[in-house]
């Protein structure tokens, strides 16, 4: 969530609002006050607009209502979930990882669309009930009805990485039991209807209409999503059968620790494929640096501060085998939210994995 607000936790989950989003937040209102000012052209401009905000932030919580689901499922499942974040298309759940049976994906796909289509039942109802004695009311939960319904049935859409593209994953994953081949159809499923909705919202727009642009960016959207999924999952799949000692770091540079951050050497010594810094401390290894860790250091306090005090403690590492299987790892690694793992073998460190050195190891393998 590095370019969002953070709002707090719900269920352990941290919610947080991507800058992106007051966009839409703010075009959702315009067109809402405009819509209620056609409807309703009697009504004051400040219930207009009052009614247009109070909507917006319903409209938005319907999402977080969505994505919360699927959080909350894939908890109960196993899966850690890192948080949820609302943003110019919507809200995305952040899991730590895939599922790891059909079943799974199945339930904490379908379970967005089916909490979005009860949320538009149970408005639908309410509007009903609301119509003869609150017109203002009855016009919101009319208004969320319809959005709760289509939330609904656009995620149902049989293309990645939409729910109803995940609920299909599911399907063809149990019936053919690849994993891999269920991804190939639904990210191409996905790429077609991102173009297709680029296509015709592009159409839609020139025809004057402002809300085929809409259409058109919800598409690129899809389709760039739904090509970034397709490479990803190919990488992994090109990994499958390899293991953490054919993709790991053997050599690194090592300082003592009482060496400042911002000296030239450190700096050296991070240039390169290894990106590790051993640190040195009464003559043995006791712990890492790495770039990331150092960027996480204000600049003007790496002139005082020595690499004992930012590095990462030896204790503090996660530990593999060298046979451990690239995809498992990395799976481990998102699940616990780890940059990098100590392969070892017993008490002799054989090396690092991180991502960084899998995507360069799968990277050479692409080229051979």
């Amino acid at each position: 969530m590095d370019s969002s607000v953070r709002l707090g936790k719900l269920w352990g989950i941290p919610i947080g609002i991507n800058y992106s989003w007051l966009v839409v937040f703010i075009l959702s209102a315009v067109l809402m006050a405009d819509r209620y000012g056609d409807t309703y052209p009697w009504w004051p401009q400040g219930q207009r607009w009052g009614l247009a905000l109070v909507t917006s932030i319903l409209f938005f919580s319907s999402v977080l209502a969505h994505e919360l689901s699927h959080s909350l499922v894939a908890l109960r499942k196993g899966i850690p979930v890192h948080g949820i974040t609302l943003f110019i298309f919507g809200g995305v759940s952040q899991l730590a990882h895939e599922a790891q049976r059909p079943l799974t994906e199945f339930l904490v796909a379908i379970v967005g669309p089916l909490t979005s289509l009860l949320l538009a039942v149970a408005l639908g109802g309410l509007a009903y009930a609301a119509d003869g004695f609150s017109a203002p009311l009855a016009e919101i939960l009319s208004t969320l009805f319809i959005i709760n319904l289509s939330l609904a049935i656009f995620n149902m859409l049989p293309g990645f990485p939409l729910d109803g593209g995940r609920v299909l994953r599911s399907v063809i994953w149990g019936i053919t039991g690849s994993y891999w081949r269920a991804t190939q159809v639904v990210t191409r499923l996905g790429q077609l209807m991102g173009l297709l909705m680029m296509v015709g919202g592009v159409a839609w727009f020139v025809l004057l209409e402002f809300q085929g642009l809409w259409l058109a960016l919800i598409g690129g959207f899809l389709l760039v999503a739904a090509t970034a999924s397709y490479r990803e999952e190919r990488y992994r799949e090109n990994l499958r059968e390899y293991r953490v000692a054919d993709a790991m770091v053997t050599q690194w540079e090592t300082l003592p620790g009482y060496v400042l951050l911002s000296s030239p050497l450190v700096a050296q010594a991070l240039v390169g494929r290894s990106d590790i810094l051993g640190v040195v401390v009464d003559g043995r290894m006791a712990g890492i640096v790495t770039r990331r860790s150092l960027a996480q250091v204000p600049k003007r306090q790496r002139a005082v501060t020595p690499l004992a005090a930012a590095m990462l403690p030896w204790s503090s590492l996660a530990v593999v085998g060298p046979d451990a299987g690239i995809n498992d790892t990395l799976r481990r690694m998102d699940a616990e939210n780890l940059d990098r793992v100590i392969v070892a073998y017993g008490d002799t460190t054989l090396g690092f994995f991180s991502r960084r050195a899998a995507l360069s190891f799968g990277r050479g393998r692409n080229r051979g």
